[in-house]
């Protein structure tokens, strides 16, 4: 199945647990098959009108984020599966960046 282009301007996103490495059944830690990096899981918790939804999403490379950090996956793509009696959704992006600080709000602004 092909991957689908996930659309995250309508959403926030933040570090659930920090990257973990994404392992076979095996134990080894699981490689990109283009380029041989290593793979890692990020559990993002993703914020939008419609309530909060956490999704692992793997990325190559370990991202540089803690838990809590405000983040961007980069190129985040939704990948139907079925295995057997079994389907779901894997997310992959090309990498996890933090967000910019905002700039803070001036004080008596607006009175």
């Amino acid at each position: 199945m092909a991957a689908i282009k996930v659309d995250t301007s309508a959403s926030r996103y933040s570090v659930g647990v920090v990257p973990k490495p994404k392992n076979d059944m095996e134990g080894r830690q699981r490689a990109d098959r283009i380029t041989g990096t290593p793979l890692f899981v990020t559990q993002l918790i993703k914020l939008d009108d419609d309530g909060a939804e956490i999704i692992p999403v793997t990325t190559p490379g370990a991202p540089d984020v803690g838990q809590g950090a405000e983040v961007r996956p980069v190129n985040l793509v939704a990948i139907p599966w079925q295995q057997a009696q079994r389907s779901g959704v894997a997310f992959r992006a090309d990498a996890i960046e933090h967000m910019p600080a905002s700039a803070p709000t001036p004080k008596g602004s607006g009175s």
